[in-house]
């Protein structure tokens, strides 16, 4: 069974990497895949000096896009994500060149979906560690996130190698799971709390008080440098180590979010998992009376651990769709583990009526998991949009300022364009913004998906003459992508589409 774990975590490599968005895309993936550069340049905080004399409201937030959020000085960004992706990614790059940071997702996938396994055999043996980690490799939540430059299978991984760490019970993996945990923290600081469980597991570990207080130093000294490290830089960056990229505290949890998100993340899980994954609530009783004695603190570790990821969302600012449970995933693969364990333990004993149950309930699982996830495999032809739009950027004149939104980090990555985010220019402010670009002597560009053309329309329609939005744009990049010339005019073949 071991065998046929690794080759579905090899599996999970080769989607990740088949099906993978290989794009800056949007506000995540530009944001992640840009600080990664920031860090090879040895900088985080990124000069804007058009912002410098911009004298509209918001110009500095105009002028910033996707993944940053203005400085604490005018004429300056700086990245609104954590850093932990961003360095992995940049040691990828500098390691193997600019591809490489796309690897670091899938590879961490693979390595999920292996330790799954490991978690769930320690628990309920090798049956139930291979039926978790084909119940991960399948569900929904991280196969779509499996395609995505985005923080949520790392930090999924690194907090599972510091369980799968910690339950070897050794001063080594106390110290691995530290390490481990440090990398999670930074990957996504408000999940520190996990360290907690994972602390009072290694100190209750079986030795003498010398050793378990040995243990617990040790996992606490590896584990320190990861909080501390996210204290500095929010304070080089927000200016205080308790600020982060996304605002304050109120402005993203409220207890009014508590039963929205209740009852979304419940039904989602529903949707997506089948009722399988709620079997693992019932690991106390089952596995607790079947399982080996040593196996029960693992089965405490990982339902705290799984609990304290629910709770620190339960309050977040609530979304409408099933690819938000990615705010859980980190609590996925424990309870898989643990529900995987307690259908095992359940299971019939003859042998082939548990063998005809366990390929059941796993071709039930996959079946489900591959409908419900199939918009993962979509997704990078939807995302190459970004690349083809930057591609055509780059032609453009060097001092275009391209007024956009959807693409405002894309154009940057791709084309090193200036770009501008009609999201934050009030309308009372468009004309103003032309203007100063007019005098200035620099050309303007509107670039807008297919969808944000009535938007644009909608927000400017009343201050400014859109009568240019109704004649054919000046290019359409993969058919969705529309570039219009606002100053000065036109130049190319109207209408003409980039095929790209």
């Amino acid at each position: 069974m071991t065998r046929v774990a690794l080759a579905l975590a090899l599996v999970a490599a080769a989607l990740g990497l088949r099906f993978g968005t290989w794009a800056a895309s949007g506000a995540d993936a530009y944001g992640y895949l840009s600080q990664a550069d920031l860090w090879l340049e040895g900088r985080l905080i990124v000069d804007e000096p058009l912002a410098e004399d911009a004298s509209w409201q918001n110009a500095n937030w105009t002028l910033t896009p996707f993944g940053y959020r203005p400085g604490d000085e005018r004429g300056t960004m700086v990245p609104t994500y954590a850093p932990g992706l961003p360095i992995v990614m940049a040691a990828f790059k500098a390691a193997a060149g600019g591809t490489a940071v796309f690897w670091v997702v899938p590879l961490l996938g693979a390595l999920a979906v292996w330790l799954t396994f490991r978690l769930g055999a320690i628990l309920g043996g090798a049956p139930a560690g291979l039926l978790a980690a084909l119940a991960l490799l399948v569900s929904p939540p991280f196969l779509f996130q499996l395609m995505w430059p985005m923080s949520d299978v790392p930090a999924t991984t690194w907090w599972l190698v510091a369980i799968v760490a910690a339950v070897r019970g050794t001063a080594a993996g106390a110290g691995a799971a530290g390490l481990a945990a440090a990398l999670a923290v930074l990957t996504r600081p408000n999940l520190v709390v996990i360290a907690a469980p994972i602390l009072a597991f290694i100190a209750m570990r079986p030795g003498t008080p010398g050793t378990r207080i040995g243990r617990a130093a040790l996992f606490t000294a590896a584990m320190l440098p990861g909080p501390i490290a996210v204290a500095a830089i929010d304070r080089h960056l927000y200016g205080s180590a308790l600020a982060s990229g996304y605002g304050t505290f109120s402005t993203i949890y409220a207890g009014r979010y508590v039963l929205p998100n209740l009852a979304n993340y419940t039904t989602w899980l529903l949707q997506t998992q089948t009722p399988f994954i709620f079997l693992g609530l019932a690991a106390p009783w089952v596995i607790g009376r079947r399982a080996p004695s040593d196996a029960r603190p693992v089965v405490r570790l990982g339902l705290g651990a799984a609990a304290l990821v629910a709770l620190s969302y339960l309050a977040y600012t609530p979304f409408d769709h099933w690819t938000f449970l990615r705010f859980l995933l980190p609590a996925f693969p424990v309870m898989l583990a643990l529900a995987s364990a307690v259908f095992v333990a359940l299971a019939p004993s003859a042998p082939r009526a548990r063998a005809g149950a366990f390929l059941a309930v796993a071709v039930v699982l996959a079946a489900w998991g591959l409908w419900t996830g199939r918009p993962a495999f979509r997704v990078r032809g939807e995302e190459a949009r970004y690349v083809a739009a930057g591609r055509f950027a780059r032609e453009l004149p060097e001092d275009a300022v391209i007024l956009c939104n959807q693409h405002s980090g894309s154009l940057r990555y791709y084309a090193n364009r200036i770009t501008m985010r009609f999201e934050w220019l009030e309308p009372e402010m468009y004309g103003e913004a032309i203007d100063h670009f007019r005098r200035l002597g620099r050309p303007v560009y509107v670039v807008l998906d297919d969808w944000e053309r009535d938007v644009f329309r909608a927000r400017y329609a009343k201050v400014a003459d859109l009568s240019w939005l109704d004649e054919p744009p000046l290019l359409v990049a993969a058919r969705r992508v529309y570039f219009y010339a606002v100053l000065p005019p036109p130049q190319r073949g109207a209408g003409a589409d980039a095929g790209l």
